[in-house]
């Protein structure tokens, strides 16, 4: 669940949680029309039958205020060619993956933290300094953050294969090299949310993303690091 935020996770965990197998079985409810029941339907339908009703968003945070699933191992400073930030290494306790986060500036949660969070990382990004019409390259992230009060890069790290690495070395990329996995965004959520980020603004196209509202955290906008 704090890995990946679905309904499938969702009674997984709550089973788990009660002390049982963590197994579950899910369906959608459906009401008399045949359309899928919404919210305000559920609401009734729950008074009807003496049900209770959790938000994902709600076991999300419960969660993550119990358990960490990264672990902070290490931080110092290092010098970028955009200046000075703060490294902080992180493990993942899954799937025993490092992960990296350059920080500027005071973090506070109050107040607006410009953010990229890029995956998977690859030798690439670093070699070739490129920027990318619908997509943020690592060295505009760094640039963009480097001329902001506030910013973090997380740099996801997936193991990346001779092949991943022969593909992208023979190809010149026309954008981001690979698609956003959806299933580690729990992960990157709560590497934010130990740097002390609250609201963010994402350097990244608009989509629609899981709710973060369980980990404390709010989207007030996107933008590209090259506008």
């Amino acid at each position: 669940m704090l890995i990946r935020a679905g309904h499938t996770e969702a009674g997984c965990d709550l089973a788990h949680m009660a002390g049982l197998m963590p197994a579950a079985v899910i369906c959608e409810i459906i009401k008399e029309d045949g359309e899928m029941a919404r919210l305000p339907d559920l609401v009734e339908f729950a008074k009807l039958h003496g049900l209770k009703i959790g938000a994902i968003a709600d076991l999300i945070e419960y969660r993550s205020h119990n358990e960490k699933l990264v672990e902070r191992v290490a931080q110092r400073k290092v010098q970028t060619s955009y200046g000075e930030f703060d490294l902080f290494t992180y493990t993942d306790k899954i799937l025993l993956q490092t992960h990296l986060a350059l920080v500027k500036g005071d973090i506070q949660q109050q107040e607006e933290t410009l953010v990229r969070v890029h995956e998977p990382l690859s030798v690439m990004d670093f070699l070739e300094q490129v920027s990318y019409p619908n997509s943020t390259s690592v060295h505009d992230a760094l640039q963009k953050i480097s001329q902001s009060p506030a910013g973090v890069l997380v740099l996801m790290h997936h193991p990346e294969t001779s092949a991943n690495l022969l593909a992208r070395a023979a190809t010149k990329m026309e954008g981001h090299h690979a698609l956003w996995d959806s299933r580690s965004y729990g992960t990157g959520a709560q590497i934010l949310r130990d740097l002390n980020v609250g609201k963010m603004r994402l350097m990244a196209t608009p989509r629609k993303i899981p709710s973060m509202a369980g980990f404390g955290l709010e989207v007030v906008g996107y933008t590209q690091a090259h506008s």
